[in-house]
């Protein structure tokens, strides 16, 4: 998948952003029917915590074309990651600090968009299977 003009850039940022959290609310959807709206809740905001680092960080890496800027990519790439990671670790201690949900089901919503994070490349690059 080339992207080669900033429309196609933002249009797969925010692919990215609306199929991570569809597969949230759906998670949180089979939560609140299992369980009750804490639960569903914790699952989102585990959730989220992964979703708006992932999608600040391919805005940030996808800022420049790789045709033309090939060093400032490479550079993007482990500055995104620093950020990445940062914003998570603040999310994450900001959410266990004063939110009100369960524990486990939030780390079980941090590691299923940590899995759909992993995932999302195979499933939205899917024009490009043989």
């Amino acid at each position: 998948m080339s992207l080669t003009t900033t429309k196609q850039r933002y249009k797969l940022i925010f692919k990215t952003f609306l199929w991570q959290s569809l597969a949230g609310f759906a998670l949180a959807a089979l939560c609140l029917a299992a369980w009750d709206k804490l639960a569903a809740k914790s699952v989102l905001i585990g959730v989220y915590c992964v979703v708006v680092p992932h999608s600040l960080f391919t805005w940030y890496v996808f800022r420049f074309r790789a045709d033309i800027q090939p060093d400032l990519v490479l550079k993007s790439v482990y500055r995104g990651e620093s950020l990445k990671f940062l914003l998570l670790a603040l999310l994450v201690a900001t959410a266990l600090k004063h939110a009100l949900m369960i524990p486990w089901l939030f780390f079980g919503g941090l590691v299923f968009a940590l899995i759909m994070q992993a995932l999302l490349p195979i499933l939205i690059n899917y024009d490009n299977w043989d």
